[in-house]
């Protein structure tokens, strides 16, 4: 194998192991989403658990509340809450990506 069939292999590997960038709304989607499931598991929920269920920067994530929270998404008091509009959102979201999965599936099994 020379050197350029290695760092082509090399190349492609690294595409595989990397993930696909998130838009906003998707991101969105993943911190209410994980606020939702810690909500039915503890009393209150923290910054520092949702990062980690969302798999992303402290940094990032509280820019992203600051946003949630002024668009009305979230609530902030002692814990962070979904407001109604939130829970709207998800429950869109959620049928959204349900309807893409199917239409995938159908495009897959033609």
């Amino acid at each position: 194998m020379c050197i350029r069939d290695s760092i082509y292999t090399m190349q492609n590997n690294f595409r595989s192991v990397t993930k696909e960038r998130r838009s906003k709304i998707q991101l969105y989607y993943d911190i209410v989403s994980a606020i939702v499931e810690d909500s039915q598991n503890n009393d209150s929920v923290s910054p520092t658990r949702i990062q980690f269920k969302c798999n992303t920067s402290y940094d990032k994530l509280t820019k992203y509340l600051g946003e949630m929270k002024e668009r009305q998404i979230i609530a902030e008091d002692k814990s962070i809450k979904i407001t109604d509009k939130g829970m709207k959102f998800h429950e869109d979201y959620s049928k959204i990506n349900e309807l893409i999965l199917d239409v995938s599936r159908q495009i897959k099994a033609e």
